[in-house]
């Protein structure tokens, strides 16, 4: 199977059909950005980025037979926190750009930048309280707890890979970590139109059980991306995650499996600044990247899999599409 094909289907095909609804959800941010503070460089944040959390959202209701576009607040709440949390990472990490552009903090500052990081947060909170115009009150109820509950996960994920860890399994660490910072986000967008559309608990654990295994294993080719990517295509900075010593796979799997000439080599490069070419180097000598993959593509089958348990529509075919798309790319 192609890995951007099920059946007919390609994800250029699926982009294209969903595109309106993207569209939509860029103009549903935008509007409800431009009386805020530093609304010219926040619409435009917003205008630059893939919207994957948002094209999930509408995948996942057409997965469970409900209208795409009226899942519009959710697209945009889920889009909201994402930008928070770009914006607080990269204050965190000291980056210089993203989505091509100069870092929001570069821009106006790292105190302005903060604030309307947790400003964005709240806002999206109330931008979901506007699916009250289309969907039964205690329905919202239930999607805006269960959206507290995995912004609070992505938050601590975030904590937990900042601090030292007491663990002993370097990879149960990374994976913990991984659960919350990426998984959560993908999570929350994949079940939250079944919570909204009163699906069924067997369409809502089986839409948990893909955001969850499709967010660690994007997460797991965002590790891959930030040693080998192109700043230039990615439209932010690579390398950070070396730098700053943060839980990586393919560095696990280093430190784990490789020889112990390739461990020393690994401790001498983590003393250089300029050590990314060397490493990525020392990574396919010494076969790593293909024992990542391995474990990235265990958990994009997990996720297909778990899209078994809904009837078979365009839509589930173009979930399953979409988990080789956004962690392929």
């Amino acid at each position: 199977m192609d890995q951007a094909t099920v059946g007919t289907d390609t994800i250029e095909r699926i982009l294209h059909r969903y595109e309106p609804y993207l569209h939509d959800c860029r103009r549903y941010i935008g509007g409800r950005l431009r009386r805020d503070p530093a609304a010219a460089v926040l619409v435009r944040y917003f205008e630059q980025g893939k919207m994957l959390r948002a094209l999930l959202v509408f995948l996942a209701a057409s997965a469970i037979g409900s209208e795409p576009s009226k899942m519009l607040m959710v697209g945009a709440a889920l889009e909201l926190l994402h930008g928070a949390s770009l914006i607080h990472d990269d204050i965190v990490d000291e980056a210089d750009t993203r989505r091509g552009m100069p870092a929001l903090h570069v821009q106006v500052g790292i105190g302005p930048a903060l604030v309307l990081g947790d400003y964005l947060i709240l806002r999206s909170f109330a931008v979901l309280r506007e699916a009250e115009t289309v969907y039964e009150p205690y329905a919202v109820l239930g999607a805006l707890h269960t959206l507290n509950h995995y912004a609070q996960a992505c938050c601590l994920g975030e904590v937990y890979e900042l601090l030292p860890s007491s663990q002993s399994d370097p990879e149960a660490h990374y994976l913990s970590v991984v659960k919350g910072k990426s998984a959560a986000p993908f999570v929350a967008a994949a079940t939250l139109p079944a919570i909204l559309a009163m699906g069924t608990l067997g369409e809502i654990e089986a839409l948990r059980a893909y955001g969850l295994n499709l967010g660690i294993a994007f997460q797991i080719q965002d590790d891959v991306l930030d040693l080998i990517g192109d700043a230039s295509i990615l439209g932010k900075p690579v390398g950070l995650s070396f730098v700053k010593g943060r839980p990586m796979l393919p560095l696990i799997y280093l430190e784990r499996e490789g020889s112990a000439a390739a461990r020393r080599e690994y401790g001498r490069l983590q003393q250089l600044e300029e050590g990314r070419a060397e490493l990525v180097r020392l990574l396919t000598a010494e076969g790593i990247w293909e024992r990542v993959s391995t474990t990235r593509d265990k958990y994009v089958s997990a996720a297909q899999h778990a899209l078994d348990c809904l009837s078979p529509s365009e839509g589930t075919d173009a979930l399953r599409v979409f988990a080789s798309y956004a962690t392929t790319s």
